[in-house]
């Protein structure tokens, strides 16, 4: 069977001959009606060309595979800006993924083997409260009231999104049993050069500025492993942040027994109690450390970095 490049209409694809591949998405449904699609009847590929009466290069792209009808895709970054590769933590190829976030998609049930899915739905109900101070603007003689505040943010697991903690030897105390991974990066690797409105992550025009004011960093990991997360400035060996989880004692608010918490990091005025804001420039060196206790094995652990900053350039002194 054969066909044009170029689509019959504009609901019919056309091909750009400058493109090696095509991804492909395939499901089906449970039933005659329209409906949503099972999650074991998907599942996704890709369409490689070749060329008519020419060489066709065929390149190793490693192992691929699927979990539950989904491709698998991770892309764990190399040192210095992770660790994962050097570690061959399972997490980052489909032959050794042991369990986490690519188990969890919709409609996917995780339930031992002699566990049966209930067949009423949980229904909930979640109320928000917002509070908000006026915006005033600037004048010649007054800054303005509020300043906008940027997304920075950054996995110690390099681009995994997650990662596994393997278990420490049998004969090793569980007090010692420490797991650490590592991240190298800079300021700029957290850039996002977009129109401020287009998107919660874009940074908008950076142009004039040096660096940025550091005024929020808040750690994200898992209990109950979790033992401590540091951000450091290595430019000056500075520790920025640290994370090491408060036990609740009482059962007040954010004291609650049996529950851990993890405060975030501040910076702002001092007549509010908190430490100056920080100036780090755009090409200023950041290292993460995150240890956690190995005793047994964890599936899915996090080790981001959800950070916040004001735009600014060096200041004079």
């Amino acid at each position: 069977m054969t066909r044009p490049f170029v689509g019959k209409t504009s609901d019919h694809y056309t091909f750009d001959p400058k493109v090696p591949s095509i991804p492909m998405i395939s499901a089906s449904g449970l039933a005659a009606i329209y409906a949503y699609h099972g999650p074991k009847q998907r599942t996704g590929g890709t369409i490689k060309f070749s060329v008519l009466n020419s060489p066709t290069c065929i390149c190793n792209g490693g192992i691929k595979g699927t979990i539950n009808g989904i491709p698998f895709h991770k892309d764990c970054l190399p040192e210095p800006k992770g660790d994962l590769v050097q570690q061959k933590n399972p997490t980052c190829w489909v032959e050794t993924y042991q369990g986490g976030l690519s188990c969890c998609h919709h409609q996917n049930i995780l339930l031992d083997k002699d566990q049966t899915p209930p067949e009423e739905l949980l229904t909930y109900h979640m109320k928000f409260r917002f509070y908000f101070q006026p915006y005033t603007e600037a004048t010649p003689t007054k800054p303005a009231s509020h300043t906008n505040l940027l997304r920075m943010y950054y996995q110690t697991e390099a681009n995994a999104g997650e990662y596994d903690i393997p278990k420490c030897s049998s004969t090793t105390p569980s007090e010692d049993c420490v797991h650490e991974i590592t991240a190298h990066f800079q300021v700029k690797d957290m850039m996002r050069e977009c129109p401020l409105r287009k998107d919660p992550s874009c940074w908008g025009n950076t142009t004039g500025y040096e660096g940025i004011n550091l005024i929020y960093a808040g750690g994200h990991c898992h209990a109950p492993s979790c033992i401590s997360m540091e951000l450091y400035n290595a430019d000056t060996g500075m520790l920025l942040c640290s994370h090491y989880p408060v036990y609740g004692k009482t059962h007040e608010v954010f004291d609650e027994l049996g529950y851990l918490a993890l405060p975030p990091c501040l910076w702002g005025p001092e007549t509010e109690g908190l430490a100056p804001p920080t100036f780090i420039p755009f090409n200023g060196n950041l290292t993460s450390i995150k240890r956690n206790n190995n005793t047994y094995t964890h599936y899915g652990e996090m080790a981001s970095w959800q950070m916040r900053g004001i735009l600014t350039n060096l200041p004079e002194y």
